[in-house]
């Protein structure tokens, strides 16, 4: 267990990806700079998730480097990293707070010099052997009140969990027109649906989203969305759907998706990161989950709408799995589609998302008490 730094003037956070991840550290620094005003924030992220950060009220500086994985090291990557070690150093750091836990935040940690090096438990390759691992609940905890961890080490109160993520006016703007040209309807609840994960272990199969999305459209304007990559797989779904759904895959830039994520009366999605990003922006969510678990990774505060059938395998996941991912094809169309219309029949959405949060703050406060 780290010595916690007797004085804070400057803090790096280090969390370089994903999106899902990036969103469920934004807590921390909301939480550092509701105890600390003075306190200058600065955030190590990849250039690809640097969107997510922009605008938000408790980061002063970013740090913005190339992708570290999977991309060839040219000569251009070389001097957009140089570019960005020399911004890292630009500074001195109090404490760096490696909330990643992998070699390519560790790297970073490394070469930020600061003073004390922290991070969450669980690190891996090698990370441990950078920044010393605030310790961690046995229990099950979700990984935000894991990260939130660090800022409570740090003297914060993770109590009120705010993620502080901010629309874009601009991108607000765009998605407006956008929406207008493929004609979408502004009366009927706008239901965005993300049929696609990055992993291919944790996707549900594509012929299973067609009649989600076709019974849906009897309760609202249903929009799918996705990177470039899931373009041809989605254009599959819509096509198989009927009525068709408006189709938005690899047409909206991030920024452009979290103003959309914004204005959506409910989000469906499995374990990927559009799911963090509506949860953070206080919009119902329904999560489909099968290798992962929903206790851990469930849009935060909303773990009762995480479609999951556990204690259907017992292998060990998802490194290992002797059965075909049976606990994700375990999940039935029409179980989502009930999920669904439970979602957008509760309370209106910004008020459950307060009651959410009430409910994980009051978890927070309790674990603090108990030291656990």
């Amino acid at each position: 267990m780290p010595r916690r730094p007797p004085a804070l003037c400057s803090v790096l956070i280090v969390k370089m990806s994903s999106l899902g991840d990036v969103v469920h550290a934004l807590p921390v620094a909301s939480a550092l700079r509701r105890r600390y005003p003075d306190l200058r924030m600065s955030w190590a992220v990849e250039d690809w998730a640097a969107p997510l950060l922009l605008g938000h009220p408790a980061i002063d500086r970013l740090i913005v480097f190339p992708r570290m994985a999977g991309k060839e090291v040219s000569r251009a990557w070389l001097r957009s990293f140089a570019n960005a070690v020399r911004e890292l150093q630009s500074e001195p750091y109090d404490v760096s707070l490696d909330l990643q836990g992998l070699l390519k935040s560790s790297v970073v940690v490394l070469l930020s010099r600061a003073r004390v090096r922290i991070g969450t438990h669980g690190q891996r390759e090698g990370a441990s052997l950078v920044s010393r691992a605030v310790r961690g609940d046995p229990g099950q905890i979700h990984v935000v009140d894991d990260y939130l961890r660090c800022a409570e080490f740090l003297g914060a109160s993770a109590s009120p969990v705010s993620f502080d993520l901010r629309v874009q006016p601009e991108a607000e703007a765009a998605v407006a027109r956008l929406l207008a040209e493929v004609h979408v309807p502004t009366q009927p609840p706008l239901i965005v649906i993300n049929p696609s994960c990055s992993a291919a272990w944790r996707t549900w199969p594509a012929e299973r989203w067609v009649p989600v999305v076709s019974a849906l459209a009897a309760d609202g304007a249903v929009v799918l969305i996705g990177s470039h990559k899931q373009v041809p797989r989605h254009a599959q779904i819509a096509r198989a759907a009927w009525p068709r759904p408006h189709d938005l895959t690899g047409r909206t830039t991030l920024p452009e998706l979290v103003a959309l994520l914004g204005r959506c009366a409910l989000h469906i999605a499995p374990d990927t990161g559009t799911a963090h990003i509506a949860a953070a922006l206080g919009r119902p969510v329904v999560g489909l989950y099968g290798p992962t678990k929903p206790w851990r990774k469930a849009a935060y505060g909303q773990s009762d709408f995480a479609v999951h059938h556990s204690g259907v395998c017992g292998a060990s996941c998802p490194g290992l799995c002797l059965r075909r991912r049976r606990c994700l094809h375990a999940v039935t169309p029409e179980e989502l589609i009930d999920y669904a219309r439970q979602a957008l029949k509760r309370v209106p959405y910004e008020q459950r998302w307060r009651q959410a949060l009430r409910s994980a703050s009051c978890r927070q406060e309790q674990l603090h008490r108990t030291g656990r």
